[in-house]
């Protein structure tokens, strides 16, 4: 057990309506780091009280200590003071439940002994709003503590509840919800899928389903922000389809039933919402922009509307949503060069002119293609309902600190409304019943009410804020200049070879785009995923290349002639394409062999292998090598090329006169020898030889003076 220091003086809650003195807010203590009691808040019966409201608090508690715990007492914890400002009440959400100074009086839980073990005991306690002493409309904490008969704390939890006097008055925060329809990466050609957790994720109780289950259950506005990725991957799903992990072995799936349905039930919920569109795969523009790739961030706006191909409506407004709600000037400057025409956008990058109260959500910001309006949305309020809720007692936290936020925006200025926007994180994962409650009490509660985002984008009253740049820290962030040089290189193979398909077409784009995904920022797991899904493309991408090739038996060829012809086959794997080639044959050396006549362009069909041929001219023999470039209509090469040898054992014309003329050399000395043997026998017939074949006379030494060539050289 844990002791905790003697709480601010203490005042029961009596059944009469006396008040406790004000009481200041206590100083924040520090949170317990274990405690031997885990305490979970399942339920308040009210969630906003009067006077008249009795409150009804329920949840249980599980003995953690190894040991059975005796003398378990509880009581109900409250300051009796209306939180003054939003930091206030942040702070707050981290107090210990001891620093409340008002209580009730203690309860015994059950016999007061709680046994060991992982069953929950369940607890409840009701008070009486009336009796606390509440004055101004306003959020106040609250809290549950669980204490031994020696006041040792085992267990406590502060939350908030919103009170309501009768003769409260006050303006309605008007709240516009921006609820995204995101997912991350999930493909990497059109083709193949790198897991099947979309299919889950679209499922009524998954993620995806439960976003769409909550908005059919209430008739609040919201606007949707869409990636027209997931809805290009929802259909691919409603076909069979390929699941191929990275170093893996590939899978075949059937069509989706929870694709098929998902789509047919987000068109319905979201046929009279309003949408904006995030461009194609919800790229990382900062980084593009900054790693000079904005060539994709400009595909990824080209590929926008699919989303109105598949939901059958255009969008009500061109927004752009950054990553994290950030982005510098000059990236916001090329989504405006884009078609962007207003910017949805994190309030913490903007300095308000007043800092006492919440400021509205409109404001402007200047960027290189002139000035756009922005609607900031509340990071306080968006990180609070991104935060996790399926888990048990997360979502009353949640849920009653989304109340007491908005009760305080509207308390700062009760007799002046306001507009607040709220955008959950992109991967939003809320509990369905939770995301329901949210839409209805922005409708119900009469403090709230709701508000398009589109309208709020062309509202003619702005806030006056500053623009403070896009922070440093978050380039921490961003997908890397390492990992995009890759990616750039990728797509730089895949936009050649894409040049080459008739009718023209560009498959390769989205995939590339998934690469550079905004969902892929952070490292970690996300980072080495990212870089696998990456590489996998690059090596799909190159099979796929590779199906479009020359091809022979054998790449040595023999020349028996002086000329001939080369046969080879231009081979088109591909099932669903039509190529259209250039064909660029070269011998490395020209002189000893040339390169003739041949069909330079050709179209192949799908999986068709026309056989062409080259005529070629040997000047000598040996080894040849001739290179076999397959290029694309514009005369670039998308693939290495195709090397043959071609052996030449024919004669050119050169080598033919220089055997002909070595021939007749040979056959002139050859009869002139012939000749002064004939005469030499003649000679010796007629006696004028000289005996035993000795020289009539010996020879003399040759006078040098009439051969001078063959003096002998001097020293």
């Amino acid at each position: 057990m844990i002791a905790v220091p003697a709480p601010a003086p203490q005042r029961y809650a009596s059944a009469s309506a006396n008040s406790p003195e004000s009481a200041a807010p206590p100083a924040a203590a520090p949170r317990q780091a274990q405690t031997p009691l885990e305490l979970v808040l399942t339920d308040m019966s009210e969630r906003t009280v009067t006077p008249r409201t009795n409150l009804t608090i329920k949840g249980h508690v599980v003995n953690r200590s190894g040991r059975p715990l005796t003398g378990v007492h509880y009581r109900f914890r409250y300051l009796p003071q209306r939180m003054s400002s939003r930091g206030q009440l942040a702070q707050a959400a981290k107090w210990n439940v001891g620093s409340l100074p008002g209580l009730t009086a203690p309860k015994p839980l059950g016999n007061g002994t709680v046994p060991a073990g992982n069953t929950p005991v369940p607890w409840q306690l009701t008070v009486r709003a009336g009796n606390l002493g509440l004055r101004d409309f306003g959020a106040y904490p609250i809290g549950v503590e669980f204490f031994n008969a020696a006041g040792q704390q085992l267990a406590g939890q502060v939350t908030f509840m919103v009170w309501r006097p009768p003769t409260g008055r006050y303006q309605r925060t008007s709240i516009g919800w921006v609820w995204p329809v995101t997912d991350r990466t999930r493909r990497t050609t059109d083709h193949s899928f790198l897991d099947d957790g979309l299919d889950r994720e679209l499922a009524p109780t998954g993620r995806l389903g439960g976003v769409v289950t909550a908005a059919e259950k209430t008739g609040t506005p919201l606007t949707w922000a869409v990636d027209p990725a997931l809805l290009d991957d929802a259909q691919a799903m409603t076909r069979p389809y390929t699941v191929r992990p990275p170093h893996r072995d590939p899978a075949g799936r059937p069509a989706s039933q929870n694709a098929r349905t998902w789509l047919d039930r987000f068109k319905k919920t979201s046929a009279g919402d309003p949408y904006f569109v995030l461009p194609y795969a919800d790229v990382d523009a900062e980084a593009l922009v900054r790693n000079g790739m904005g060539r994709q961030l400009e595909i990824s706006y080209k590929h926008m509307g699919l989303a109105q191909q598949v939901l059958g409506r255009p969008p009500a407004a061109k927004v752009g949503w950054p990553a994290e709600g950030a982005a510098s000037t000059r990236t916001l400057g090329r989504m405006a060069q884009l078609g962007t025409e207003s910017f949805l956008m994190s309030s913490a990058l903007f300095q308000p002119a007043q800092t006492t109260f919440t400021p509205g959500s409109p404001t402007t910001v200047r960027t290189s293609a002139g000035q756009r309006n922005v609607v900031t949305y509340d990071p306080v309020l968006s990180d609070i309902v991104s935060a996790g809720t399926r888990t048990p007692g997360t979502r009353l936290l949640a849920e009653q600190r989304f109340l007491a936020e908005t009760a305080m925006i509207t308390a700062e200025l009760p007799l002046q409304g306001r507009t607040i926007v709220i955008a959950p994180a992109r991967r939003w994962n809320p509990d369905p019943l939770f995301a329901e409650n949210l839409l209805r009490w922005t409708q119900d509660l009469p403090w709230l009410r709701p508000a398009r985002v589109d309208r709020i984008a062309q509202a003619r009253r702005r806030e006056p804020m500053t623009f403070t740049g896009y922070p440093s820290a978050y380039q921490a962030h961003e997908l890397g200049r390492t990992y995009l040089r890759e990616v750039k290189r990728i797509a730089g193979r895949a936009g050649t070879f894409s040049t080459v398909f008739q009718p023209a077409v560009w498959p390769y784009e989205r995939a590339v785009l998934r690469t550079v995904s905004g969902s892929w920022r952070g490292g970690g797991t996300r980072a080495r995923r990212a870089r696998a899904a990456r590489d996998l493309f690059g090596d799909l991408l190159d099979k796929e290349i590779d199906k479009v090739r020359v091809s022979r038996r054998g790449d040595t060829v023999q020349l028996a002639g002086r000329t001939g012809r080369v046969p080879f086959t231009i081979t088109n794997g591909l099932p669903d394409r039509t190529v259209r080639l250039q064909v660029k044959i070269t011998s490395r050396i020209p002189a000893r062999l040339q390169i003739g006549e041949y069909t330079r362009t050709i179209e192949v069909g799908p999986n068709e292998s026309p056989s062409i041929d080259f005529e070629v001219e040997s000047y000598a023999q040996g080894a040849a090598l001739v290179d076999i470039e397959l290029l694309t209509p514009q005369g670039k090469p998308f693939r290495p090329a195709h090397t043959l040898r071609i052996n030449t054992t024919g004669y050119g014309p050169v080598a033919l006169l220089i055997t002909g003329g070595s021939l007749a050399v040979l056959f002139v000395g050859v009869g002139f020898r012939a000749m002064r043997a004939r005469r030499r026998n003649k000679m010796e017939a007629a006696g004028d030889g000289s005996p035993g074949g000795e020289p009539p006379w010996p020879d003399e030494p040759a006078d040098p003076a009439e051969h001078p060539a063959e003096r002998p050289a001097e020293p």
